[in-house]
């Protein structure tokens, strides 16, 4: 489903045919990545997606690598996220700061809104993927990257690949990473933040639903919703979407960084 909206939000705009309609393509198609190449793509590295273990990993040309991520490097980082969360094995602790969020003058307003959208976000995304993956994992994204741009090259469209791939990838699409690795955790009470929001858990499959994923990862993305009506305590921090995660964010004062100030 993803796929096919993605696909038709490239079509619509090049009907159309007008700027205002690229520019809303942008972030509508890179939602939908978010929702493919992080969502699905992180539900797969739990085996939470296909019930053969083997599925999850041999579908990653489908969610890892258009995203440049190898699944297997990123479940080991990612097993470790959960297992010593803001412990010195974390990236997410190194991630913070360079984000610049450990800063004891630090601008919410700037670090959560402009930063990411003005080139910020896919600098970051891209040193993320560079540092995680060794060199073996370049063979896979050479082969899919090969044949993909050897297809678009045979139909003359590799301006299509670029605009409506590539630039809502580094932009929205990165910008949408930045902002759920910091809404997760960022100064949160007990360390981890769920959003509840309608919005962001439609379109990015439930993913808002953070806490009891924490707790229970082997819970796949469709019941989150029942899970956390049913597990999630009283004390849990919740967000009802971004400007209220803004909010909690300027507001709180949950050190979870041990090296924060």
């Amino acid at each position: 489903m993803d796929w096919s909206l993605l696909f038709g939000v490239v079509a619509l705009s090049i009907w159309i045919d007008h700027w205002l309609a690229y520019l809303l393509s942008i972030w509508i198609i890179g939602t939908l990545q978010f929702s493919i190449g992080e969502v699905l793509f992180h539900e797969a590295s739990h085996y939470n997606l296909f019930k053969s273990k083997k599925l999850n990993d041999f579908f990653e040309f489908a969610y890892a690598l258009p995203f440049f991520v190898d699944i297997n490097q990123y479940r080991a980082t990612h097993e470790t996220h959960h297992i010593h969360m803001f412990k010195e094995d974390d990236h997410t602790l190194e991630d913070y700061e360079l984000h610049g969020l450990n800063k004891p003058e630090k601008n919410m307003l700037w670090l959560w809104m402009i930063k990411p959208i003005i080139g910020y976000a896919g600098l970051f995304y891209l040193r993320f993927v560079i540092e995680l993956n060794p060199r073996k994992s370049a063979v896979k994204f050479i082969t899919f990257w090969v044949i993909v741009g050897s297809l678009f090259w045979y139909f003359d469209a590799l301006h299509i690949l670029f605009f409506y791939w590539f630039v809502p990838f580094l932009w929205s699409f990165c910008s949408f990473y930045y902002w759920s690795e910091i809404g997760e955790h960022y100064n949160s009470k007990g360390g981890t933040r769920s959003d509840i929001g309608f919005l962001k858990n439609f379109f990015h499959h439930n993913t808002g639903f953070h806490w009891v994923h924490h707790k229970y990862p082997s819970i796949p993305w469709y019941n989150l919703p029942k899970a956390h009506k049913a597990l999630c305590p009283d004390d849990v921090e919740i967000s009802h979407g971004f400007f209220e995660t803004y909010r909690q964010l300027k507001a709180n004062n949950y050190p979870n960084n041990p090296k924060a100030s």
